[in-house]
């Protein structure tokens, strides 16, 4: 069952997972949350990586090496621009005033997090719907050009559920999901704004040889500095990328299940050590 329905599934933490006709089946094996947030809690960035590129169209062109270069590259943008959004919110609060930042932050209010203060300072516009319109796909967050930011609550309310009931707080701390999820979209809309500077943007692979040259972006790029951009941002002890297997857990346990054994067979790990649930 386990991978090619995984990849049908999810391409990445923030994207759009396909739900119907997964090929896993409603009595697919479902391990339990705890044993596997433990397993990729443990795996190591270049793991990660391996894992981000396993979702880029063009993996097949690199070899191990190269994509641990590009990683280290890009991961070394989203770091300089968290630390760059965190310098922007310490200046706004110097210059603004508590209505100022409450009126900056449109929808989420008065800040709480670096996370929001960061879309304040960048005044974006962040709404907060529990599903998003129409049916097929689950999406957890997304960012529209130019300004706007969508985390959706049902995918948010589910997670912190089972992090709630699979006691899992003293291996995430008390970071919020929704938190990691805005950092991630803030990334997205850095790169907008950035498109002809930022590294994500201007790194591109030649398909072609001349004269018929034809230069590609690498999508898993900007994937990976946005991870890096949350984990800097909000000081994470682990890696984003842990989330996808929690976030799916609370649409389908065998779905999440699958997407496991996909990652551990990625970072050379035997997916196989953590035992299957009964009903």
């Amino acid at each position: 069952m386990a991978l090619n329905g995984a990849k049908r599934l999810a391409g990445s933490l923030f994207g759009k997972a396909e739900m119907p006709d997964l090929g896993l089946g409603d009595t697919g094996k479902v391990l339990p949350l705890r044993p596997m947030m433990e397993r990729l809690l443990s795996l190591d960035r270049e793991a990660w990586g391996l894992y981000a590129w396993s979702r880029e169209p063009l993996e097949g062109k690199f070899d191990r090496e190269q994509k641990l270069q590009y990683q280290r590259k890009a991961e070394a943008c989203g770091r300089e621009e968290a630390a760059l959004a965190a310098a922007a919110v310490m200046e706004a609060g110097d210059r603004q005033n508590q209505a100022e930042a409450a009126a900056a932050e449109v929808v989420l209010g008065v800040p709480d997090s670096l996370a929001k203060s960061a879309a304040a300072s960048m005044k974006l516009y962040v709404t907060t719907p529990h599903t998003p319109v129409g049916g097929g796909q689950v999406t957890f967050a997304q960012y529209v050009e130019p300004d706007e930011v969508t985390i959706f609550m049902d995918a948010v309310e589910k997670a912190e559920a089972l992090a709630t009931s699979e006691g899992l707080s003293d291996l995430l701390g008390d970071v919020k999901i929704f938190d990691i999820l805005l950092a991630h979209e803030i990334f997205h809309a850095v790169e907008f704004r950035k498109e002809n500077t930022i590294y994500t943007k201007t790194e591109r692979v030649e398909l072609w040889r001349k004269p018929f040259s034809n230069k590609s972006r690498l999508v898993c790029l900007g994937e990976m500095a946005g991870m890096a951009f949350a984990e800097e941002l909000l000081k994470l002890p682990f890696s984003p990328y842990v989330l996808d297997v929690l976030l799916m857990y609370g649409y389908h346990g065998a779905a999440a299940t699958a997407l496991f054994e996909e990652i551990m067979e990625i970072a050379g790990e035997n997916g196989g050590k953590v035992e299957e649930e009964t009903c």
